[in-house]
């Protein structure tokens, strides 16, 4: 347990040193945090309303835009997408809508007027706890690169050789670089989301105490992650290119940014291999107040596929030791 501690504050020192790399992973999770909550207002719109009233208060039902019109704009304005519908006001609860779109929407819309305190939310979109945790994925993962490179540094300036054949072995390495790694991109992550939270009243959709454990599993697959691949590569300079690479490819299929993923086909299977599109699928069920054990399945794949990398990882530097490369 010493030699861990000693092994960890060593990393904390080193890293210490190097308080731009600190400064670019809270600038990421700003960032990330921001775009969520940006993208999550932008989209949220169900449909943008021209109300002509006569002179009576419009009705602003949640998730539309309302704009009071004087007069009936023309229908060119429907064409162009101005306004998707129009409503007039003809009193006693009475509406007629005009729009271009389906007989559903008009439904819904005549629905959001009658009972605006009761419209309910698009299943079809994402939640803002679902959009953070979609932004905050790829960040988590690169960051885990930014600081397992340390293990990387090791190999380069001979330090992990000396390490290894002293007691401390490959075990308790492999434990303390993990350890510094998740802690590292974990704790400041979790500290802006709660000061956000906090200090700003931000919806983050989430309770801060559901974020303790929402946030630890794409951390440990992140730590995960980046210790396989630089046990597998040895220079830095090509693992943070394939890293990255592979990261943001695989983010993006998994629709971490709100893109759709394929829903059939060979690309729906391929994406089904992905373990972000595992756990936004868990978040956005949770978001929907849905039991955590029907997403048992879901949990499981990410975390038994990090602790697969991790000891895949420890192979491969065992091999390595074994055929004398370090």
């Amino acid at each position: 347990m010493r030699t861990l501690i000693d092994l960890y504050m060593n990393n904390l020192r080193r890293m210490w040193s190097r308080k731009g790399v600190l400064l670019l992973v809270l600038a990421f999770s700003l960032l990330a945090l921001s775009l969520a909550v940006y993208f999550t207002a932008k989209f949220e719109v169900r449909g943008h309303l021209a109300w002509i009233g006569n002179g009576t208060e419009a009705v602003r039902p949640q998730g539309f835009q309302v704009t009071e019109l004087q007069e009936a704009p023309r229908k060119s304005a429907l064409v162009r997408g101005q306004y998707d519908a129009i409503v007039f006001d003809e009193g006693n609860g009475q509406y007629r809508i005009e729009t271009l779109k389906n007989e559903e929407f008009r439904q819904l819309v005549l629905q959001a007027l009658r009972h605006p305190e009761q419209v309910q939310p698009d299943p079809s979109k994402r939640g803002v706890g679902t959009n953070i945790a979609g932004f905050l994925l790829m960040f988590l993962m690169l960051e885990g690169l930014l600081f397992m490179n340390l293990f990387t540094e090791d190999k380069e300036n001979g330090t992990f050789k000396r390490v290894i054949v002293t007691s401390v072995g490959i075990g308790r390495y492999m434990a303390a670089q993990a350890l510094f790694t998740f802690s590292f991109v974990y704790v400041p992550t979790y500290a802006t989301i709660a000061v956000i939270k906090l200090a700003f009243g931000v919806d983050i959709g989430f309770t801060l105490a559901a974020y303790a454990g929402l946030l630890a599993v794409p951390v440990a697959l992140g730590t995960a992650f980046a210790w396989f691949l630089l046990a597998c590569v040895e220079k830095l300079d090509n693992a943070m290119p394939l890293a990255s690479t592979i990261i943001l490819l695989t983010s993006l299929l998994s629709g971490s940014f709100g893109s759709r993923t394929a829903e059939n086909g060979i690309m729906y299977w391929i994406t089904g291999l992905f373990p972000q599109k595992h756990f936004l699928e868990l978040v956005g069920g949770l978001e929907r107040h849905e039991e955590i054990s029907a997403y048992a399945g879901q949990l499981g794949y990410v975390l038994g596929l990090s602790l697969i990398l991790l000891l895949a990882g420890l192979a491969v530097v065992r091999r390595r030791i074994r055929e004398g490369c370090y």
